[in-house]
């Protein structure tokens, strides 16, 4: 070991002072949260204390709507799809009303959480946080764990039974749920299937691992296609280092890749990060990989959609915004990332592409979860049974369907990818094609084995993102760079569980 974000969120420091003065003020408290065992002593709270950690009762007698809030964090459609959910759970019964507030990026509404802990009124029943916040939320005691819902609410357990087993594995301590709803996404391979074929390359067969996508880069570049610049196009996201090794079994940090106790240890930069850095400085120099800032939210989509590049590795909830470029529908709601840049002129009609898993260290379509979670606070009994009862119909097959349409995030439940509604779309149209391919991507992610929970997360990403940038786009020596980033990436985590 080395000595030492859709993505994006910022984990500020833990400051023990401020759970403390929640634990006393939150109503449901901190005192709860493992519980007393249960008769076989195997350390499963019993119903009882689930339903005291869990009221999800105390509806029954309300004799007016509880109102809650839902943070987001989320942009574009699918920020319409979460208010659409919202709207569609609101009309279908009298007792809760949930209103949904936009709080700007994942780090400054992880900011706005964090200060909200000496306020416990100021939180929201329900927080969309980013799949980076796991060991945030676990060590931060504000939650209230979905697991304990289930066990205080017989019956309910049967929504989740078909949650698919990563989703289940990468959000859940000692196998025990911790959220109670998911925006599921995976990276994946774009493609321009014509310039494959003018290199000779099978549409059929794209590459499986980073050496096949070297060298169908290397036969795309002499075939010297007209307009072609550098065949790959990746911005230089952090995450994408994430993937490639938990993919490959290979852990970031320490204890048990942070899931035992809060990580102190990164192994980020021994040999496989290192192989990582320096295929991409090989792959830079050589002419076959244009990087773009990782700062940089769009110029790696006008790369590929103006032919300059012919593969981007991207976010499976990219393909709404591929989609609406190939037929002339892009907007601001689409993209507002695009800031003030005109985009009723996009139409990339003659862009042909294709979507398969995304090459690996070893093989195609292996990594982590990404995306979103949606966890519960802890507030009143009356607004955790709200949240609860929210939490149940956001995770109805119907109300699943809808938001994978609407906002481009996978299924996190078998059923609803069996939908009539969603298998048409899945069959007929080139983005149900694709939502499909990522959607198997995600069933093939190895439970046993999924990503890491870093509490000093944001600045894990912020310095590997600069480790990248320094490196794709400053020439700078891998190695070095990538050893400095380790020790402050270690410090930062022993200062994030002081």
């Amino acid at each position: 070991m080395v000595t030492t974000d859709p993505n994006t969120g910022t984990r500020l420091r833990f400051l023990g002072a401020a759970i403390l003065t929640s634990c006393a003020l939150l109503a449901a408290g901190c005192s709860g949260d493992k519980g007393s065992t249960n008769a076989e002593g195997d350390g499963t709270p019993d119903a009882s204390e689930a339903a005291k950690n869990c009221p999800v009762d105390a509806l029954k007698d309300v004799t007016k709507p509880v109102e809650i809030n839902l943070w987001f964090a989320f942009q574009g459609l699918t920020a319409k799809a979460i208010e659409q959910m919202a709207a569609d759970y609101n009309a279908s019964q009298d007792k809760v009303k949930v209103t949904v507030g936009n709080q700007g990026s994942y780090e400054e509404q992880l900011a706005k959480y964090k200060t909200g802990l000496g306020s416990p009124a100021s939180l929201p029943g329900i927080v969309t946080g980013e799949d980076t916040w796991t060991r945030y939320m676990v060590d931060s005691k504000s939650i209230v764990t979905a697991q304990d819902c289930i066990d205080a609410d017989p019956g309910s357990e049967k929504i989740f039974e078909d949650l698919e087993p990563a989703v289940r594995a990468s959000y859940s301590e000692n196998g025990r749920l911790l959220a109670g709803g998911f925006g599921v996404s995976t990276p994946v391979l774009y493609f321009n299937r014509d310039h494959f074929e003018k290199a000779g390359l099978d549409v059929n067969n794209p590459p499986k691992t980073l050496d096949e996508l070297t060298a169908a880069a290397e036969k795309i570049k002499a075939a010297n296609i007209p307009g072609v610049e550098q065949p790959i196009v990746l911005k230089m996201d952090a995450w994408y280092i994430e993937h490639w090794l938990t993919g490959a079994n290979i852990p970031i940090v320490n204890e048990n890749n942070g899931k035992d106790a809060p990580a102190t240890e990164t192994f980020v930069g021994d040999e496989d990060g290192m192989k990582l850095m320096k295929w991409l400085k090989s792959g830079v120099d050589a002419g076959l990989i244009k990087a773009t800032k990782s700062t940089d939210e769009i110029s790696a989509y006008f790369a590929v959609a103006g032919q300059s590049g012919s593969m981007l590795l991207q976010t499976s909830s990219a393909i709404t915004t591929i989609d609406a470029a190939i037929k002339g529908t892009l907007n601001a709601d689409i993209l507002p990332q695009a800031g003030g840049i005109d985009l009723s002129a996009v139409k990339v009609a003659d862009l042909k592409v294709g979507v398969a898993p995304v090459p690996g260290l070893k093989e195609a379509g292996r990594g982590q979860i990404g995306g979103n979670v949606w966890y519960m606070v802890k507030k009143s009994p009356e607004e955790i049974a709200a949240a609860w009862d929210f939490l149940k119909f956001a995770n109805s097959v119907e109300a699943q369907v809808k938001w994978t349409s609407m906002s481009g995030y996978l299924p996190s439940h078998a059923e609803a990818a069996k939908d009539p509604a969603l298998v048409e779309e899945w069959s007929s149209t080139d983005k149900g094609k694709w939502l499909k391919v990522a959607y198997e991507s995600v069933k093939t992610l190895d439970p046993e084995f999924t990503g890491p929970w870093i509490g000093a997360y944001a600045a894990f990403r912020t310095e590997l993102r600069s480790v990248l940038d320094s490196v794709a786009l400053e020439g700078a020596d891998p190695t070095a760079t990538l050893t400095a980033a380790d020790q402050a990436i270690e410090e930062a985590m022993a200062e994030s569980s002081s």
